[in-house]
């Protein structure tokens, strides 16, 4: 209830108790009724001029504060209901901005994953291994390399000189391998290889060598690249006359 109703009730309540006493008790039966009492509006706020009337107006005035308390409270209530909506609103919106982001991330690693990463392994030496034997053996390592994912492959490129000594019809076969493994599962298989055999009537044999290996399933990391050899031959050399060698590395993805 509004302090303007509750004073006017006051008020009227003070008026009613002022009319004279004498008035109530010298009037007769039936003018004792509320609808013949005067009442003294002035003050009050109120209209009327009798008892019965300025009830009838106080009532009117707390039903109608009454109806507006209501009408505030149900606007209250629908607001209250639209800032859930809102709220749940900002949930959804806020749910799906997680969404993209994740969805965002996923996307900038699988770009950068495509980006194809290059290294070069350079060395200028000469490598030379005696009696080779039919199992393949280090014989010199190249260098070392970054791979930045675990779920991108290894590319790798090796362009040198390769040369092996005895008798006619024996060889040499060089492997390029990573963490001293070929880019299979068999040992004695793989790409990467350089073989040079003795030719028929000669010493010695020699070529250029330009070979590559692919290692889909080497994990994220520093990795080793070297070179194994194994053979028949009495002697075989990798880079003799110590020219400048190098071991392309390039990271991208499998095919």
């Amino acid at each position: 209830m509004s302090r303007t109703t509750t004073a006017a009730l006051a008020a009227a309540v003070t008026a009613l108790v002022a009319i004279p006493a004498t008035a109530w008790l010298v009037s007769s039966p039936g003018e004792r009724t509320a609808s013949r009492l005067p009442f003294a509006n002035e003050g009050t706020g109120l209209a009327a001029t009798d008892v019965q009337a300025a009830l009838a107006e106080i009532s009117g005035r707390v039903k109608a504060v009454e109806s507006g308390q209501a009408a505030l409270q149900g606007a209250a209530t629908m607001q209250d209901t639209r800032l859930s909506s809102v709220r749940d609103s900002a949930r959804v919106q806020e749910s799906r901005l997680e969404s993209n982001e994740v969805r965002v991330a996923s996307l900038e690693s699988k770009v950068e994953e495509a980006t194809p990463r290059r290294h070069r392994l350079d060395y200028s030496d000469g490598a030379t291994a005696s009696n080779p034997t039919p199992a393949y053996a280090p014989l010199r390592t190249v260098g070392t390399f970054a791979k930045a994912h675990a779920t991108t492959s290894a590319l790798l490129v090796w362009n040198t000189h390769v040369d092996a000594a005895g008798d006619p019809g024996s060889f040499c076969d060089f492997q390029l391998r990573v963490d001293g493994k070929p880019d299979v599962e068999d040992e004695g298989g793989g790409g990467g290889r350089a073989v040079v055999y003795v030719p028929a009537g000669a010493a010695a044999g020699a070529g250029t060598a330009s070979v590559a290996a692919y290692f889909a399933r080497v994990g994220a990391g520093s990795h080793t690249v070297s070179v194994w050899v194994r053979g028949s031959a009495r002697e075989c050399n990798e880079n003799y006359g110590n020219f400048p060698r190098s071991v392309l590395v390039e990271e991208g993805p499998r095919g």
